[in-house]
């Protein structure tokens, strides 16, 4: 490969401006999971919420694609759709905070869709290997956040400051993630860490090598 053809790599201050959303939200899942009723006596089950919140964004992540790759639509119009595809969402995350009672899920959807949106503009157009990035990264997503919930569930997990019911952090109902709720908030702290370390290395030829994977696989 010549040098004018070697994939370059984002600047490590773009790559920071990438990763530290998910960094923060690792970081709130990582104190909770020590000191769950320090700060908020809800806070285990409102993370609970923000996982069920991601697990929403990661299944519309091809609509929200679409959006983001429209690199031929001025960036106006590509926020305006972006603006429409949360909207959208939101009605549907806003059952989530009737059933809890909070406005929570609405406010992790905000702060989630927004790590979202920093790469619609902070990239105001993809080239074909920024799309191929967007793309892997949808991949990755997925595989981190399967990855952080099964972890939990054959591996030990310590239970840190979390030693109590779901119901004594304000989680309704039955479930794994009720009965143990150390397990939700260890999955959210490695989904989110996973997430943000990768985005904060990353090496330009990972999506180079995804891109050919997926060429195989078709």
């Amino acid at each position: 490969m010549t040098r004018e053809a070697r994939p370059q790599a984002l600047p490590f201050s773009q790559r920071f401006l990438h990763a530290l959303p998910d960094a923060i939200t690792a970081g709130i899942f990582l104190y909770a999971w020590i000191a769950p009723l320090a700060w908020r006596k809800t806070l285990v089950a409102e993370l609970m919420l923000v996982m069920l919140v991601e697990f929403i964004l990661i299944h519309s992540a091809p609509f929200l694609g679409n959006i983001v790759l429209a690199s031929n639509l001025p960036m106006q119009k590509r926020l305006k759709l972006f603006l429409v595809f949360a909207f959208f969402y939101s009605l549907f995350i806003g059952s989530f905070a009737v059933g809890f009672q909070s406005w929570l899920p609405v406010i992790a959807f905000a702060w989630l869709i927004s790590a979202k949106l920093v790469s619609l503009v902070t990239d105001r157009e993809h080239a074909e290997r920024d799309k191929q990035r967007i793309r892997g990264y949808w991949a990755v997503s997925a595989g981190f956040y399967l990855l952080a919930v099964f972890v939990p569930l054959f591996l030990p997990v310590p239970e840190l400051g979390i030693t109590r019911h779901g119901s004594a952090y304000g989680i309704p109902g039955g479930g794994e993630w009720v009965s143990n709720p150390h397990t939700v908030i260890s999955a959210g702290f490695l989904y989110f860490g996973l997430l943000a370390a990768t985005k904060l290395v990353e090496k330009p030829t990972w999506w180079r090598n995804f891109k050919q994977d997926m060429v195989k696989a078709a």
